[in-house]
């Protein structure tokens, strides 16, 4: 007969309630999980793609679908190591996960091992471990090593300095930044940082003392004066301060060595009329004439027929 064993202060009639519910919401997630992974399977079926190619397909599905891209690629690997009617369904995702890459899985998922901890027999992510160490001390191909490898980087903060570590050698750093999925990881990235770090600075300047938030107040006028400018003056400077603040926040996304000579020449091409457009502007305001040169007319005219 199995031992229940409880926490300090809980009785069995507690306990047994919340360790049931829990189980069937584990059982629910690593459902999901795999589900995300067969959609994946599902989306490449007749469609052969390369390895670089998979992963724009997972790239774009796991973006429309509103889930991290890495996420995604993770739980499409796994159900690939797990053909459906290999899969335990009482069995949680994430010993599937720890086992994906043991030869002898199909055989092994079938017996629980014993947990010491909770004193039965089912499997558990540490026991999945131990397997796992126990039988995968030497791998013999690339996708073997780099399942090795993930398993023992689960911690993000272990990943975090092998990834530092590893990308400080040249020939690491050069491929990494070889592969436009790598190249737009790392800007996402870059961007999500400075976007906390705005935002850590927001808040420090809302919590600081009303003195200490002065010194940081512009002590300048404005040019001009909202109450007296005319309307038309008005509008004119929020669109350029529409502009400024879409520039800044688009810019930063260029990644131009992706990008092809066509595309680089229908940005360039209006960039000549951004700055035709601003002549003509600055022309109106110094001298009143508002009539439009005539290739600057004929621009436009090309614009709006397109």
């Amino acid at each position: 007969m199995v031992t229940i064993i409880l926490p300090t202060g809980y009785t069995k009639a507690e306990w047994q309630p919340i360790v049931r519910k829990g189980r069937k919401l584990v059982k629910q997630k690593s459902s999901i999980q795999f589900a995300l992974g067969d959609l994946v399977i599902e989306a490449l079926e007749g469609h052969p793609r390369r390895r670089g190619e998979v992963g724009e397909v997972i790239e774009l599905l796991a973006h429309q679908i509103g889930i991290n891209a890495g996420t995604l690629r993770t739980h499409y690997e796994i159900a690939k190591q797990w053909p459906q009617d290999k899969r335990r369904a009482d069995v949680s995702y994430s010993v599937h996960r720890v086992l994906a890459y043991v030869r002898s899985r199909y055989l092994l998922i079938r017996k629980d091992p014993y947990d010491p901890i909770s004193k039965e027999n089912r499997w558990t992510e540490n026991e999945a471990q131990k397997v796992a160490n126990h039988n995968f001390d030497t791998p013999s191909n690339k996708e073997e090593r780099l399942a090795r490898t993930r398993r023992l980087l689960h911690s993000d903060e272990d990943a975090a300095e092998v990834v530092k570590e590893m990308i400080a050698r040249p020939e690491v750093r050069s491929r990494v930044v070889a592969d436009p999925r790598s190249r737009n990881i790392l800007r996402e990235a870059q961007r999500e940082h400075w976007r906390q770090v705005d935002e850590e600075l927001e808040t420090e300047a809302e919590l600081a003392p009303a003195e200490e938030v002065e010194e940081f107040v512009e002590k300048e006028e404005p040019l001009v004066s909202y109450k007296e400018a005319p309307l038309e003056i008005l509008r004119l400077i929020g669109a350029f301060a529409s502009f400024f603040v879409s520039m800044q926040r688009i810019i930063p996304e260029i990644h131009a060595q992706d990008y092809n000579e066509e595309t680089k020449a229908a940005v360039f091409d209006n960039v000549h009329k951004a700055r035709m457009l601003l002549d003509w502007c600055e022309s109106a305001v110094r001298t009143g004439r508002t009539d439009m040169d005539k290739a600057l007319a004929s621009l436009l005219e090309d614009e709006e027929g397109e």
